[in-house]
Order: C-alpha cells, then structure tokens, then sequence
C-alpha cells in the first residue's frame, strides 16, 4: 500500500466498501461485517472534519489577536506620548520615558551634516573627467 495521506485514505475506504459490497457483502472480516466496517470507519472522517474546523476557528483566533495587537499597539503609542507630552512631571528625557525602551532627549546623537557640495574634478553626473592636461 501506498503512503498514507488524508486523499488516500478516503479512496482506500470507498474501495473497500465497494469491493466489499459487491464480492462478498454477506462476509465477515476481521471480526467485522461490511455494516460494522462502514460504520467503525467513518471515525477517522470525523476526526479530519473536526480539524478542519478548528483550522478554521484557529484562522479567526489569529484574524482576532492580530486586530487586538493593532489596537495595544497604539494604546502604548498613546502611553508613550502622553508620558513625552507631560513636561512637568516626566517628559522626553525621563527615567520613565527611558525605561519604555525610548531614546531620550539628551542621549540622542545629533545627525550628521549632509554633504551637498560637488566634488572637485567630478563632472555633474559624478563620472571622473575623460581627458587629462598633460595629454598633448
């Protein structure tokens, strides 16, 4: 027999019954009659539609946590700026505001001035010059 998989099994019951049915339907095998063989294997159906659903209330579980941590985030967005906003009592360089996980006010680095100025000997479309002056 081939490996087991959810199809297989389905197509292997279905043959079985059929084959059953029509070669020997008064048999017993195993201890079980055609009816008790049906009705002892449709177990393994139910156990594959019960996952099924929960595959489908897990799917709307994760749809549901993923809207609730949308919403916590900007909860804690608005925590965190409330707690920069109150200047008096805490603010942007506070120990509070720090032990949030936020950069203060004074420990942040100042950005580095940006070069804006062209090159010397560097054409506008920043390709070195293709001739030279001691070429004569």
């Amino acid at each position: 027999m081939s490996k087991v998989t959810t199809q297989n099994v389905i197509q292997r019951r279905e043959q079985f019954i059929a084959s059953w049915r029509q070669y020997a339907p008064e048999a017993a095998f195993a201890g079980f009659t055609l009816e008790q063989f049906e009705a002892e294997s449709t177990r393994p159906l139910e156990v594959r539609n019960r996952m099924r659903e929960a595959r489908t209330t897990l799917a709307g579980l994760k749809m549901e946590r993923d809207k609730a941590d949308g919403t916590y985030v900007q909860m804690l967005l608005a925590v965190a700026n409330g707690i920069r906003a109150d200047i008096r009592n805490y603010g942007p360089d506070s120990p509070l505001y720090r032990s949030l996980g936020y950069v203060p006010k004074s420990e942040r680095k100042r950005p580095r001035p940006r070069r804006s100025e062209a090159v010397p000997g560097m054409q506008d479309d920043k390709t070195p010059p293709t001739g030279s002056a001691d070429a004569a």
